[in-house]
């Protein structure tokens, strides 16, 4: 076995900055509470939401992505399992996959479907300006 390199050594110095640049990393992840996480998340729903507050293109874009996101996890919850070489799209089909689900599964297909169906209303309708003069 070759002799090991001496690149692979740290000097005392070099242990300590090392030590050191961890433990400022560590301070630094717990500048955020759990209760603020929860916060923000809760308002950033509210937002956009309510809708009552003017979004940029970039957000705009940002949450219609969330809403076709939302839509489609419904949609696949909805079409799961199903060969797409004998798919024939009909309303019997969805009759069908509807009555074969449970209550639950059905509530989370509704709320993700509704979820989406409001952000992509949001992120698509006219930007509304409040003139308050």
């Amino acid at each position: 076995m070759p002799p090991p390199d001496e690149q692979f050594f740290c000097t005392e110095e070099e242990e300590v900055g090392r030590l050191e640049m961890e433990r400022l990393w560590q301070l630094r992840q717990g500048n955020v509470l759990p209760l603020e996480t929860a916060w923000n998340i809760g308002r950033f729903y509210g937002l956009v939401l309510k809708g009552s507050q003017p979004f940029t293109r970039f957000q705009r874009v940002g949450i219609l992505l969330i809403g076709l996101l939302a839509i489609g996890i419904a949609l696949i919850f909805l079409f799961a399992g199903v060969p797409f070489s004998r798919f024939e799209f009909s309303l019997q089909y969805v009759h069908q996959r509807l009555s074969e689900a449970s209550l639950g599964g059905m509530v989370a297909f509704l709320l993700r479907f509704l979820l989406g169906i409001r952000f992509c209303w949001v992120a698509l309708r006219p930007p509304h300006h409040n003139d308050a003069k």
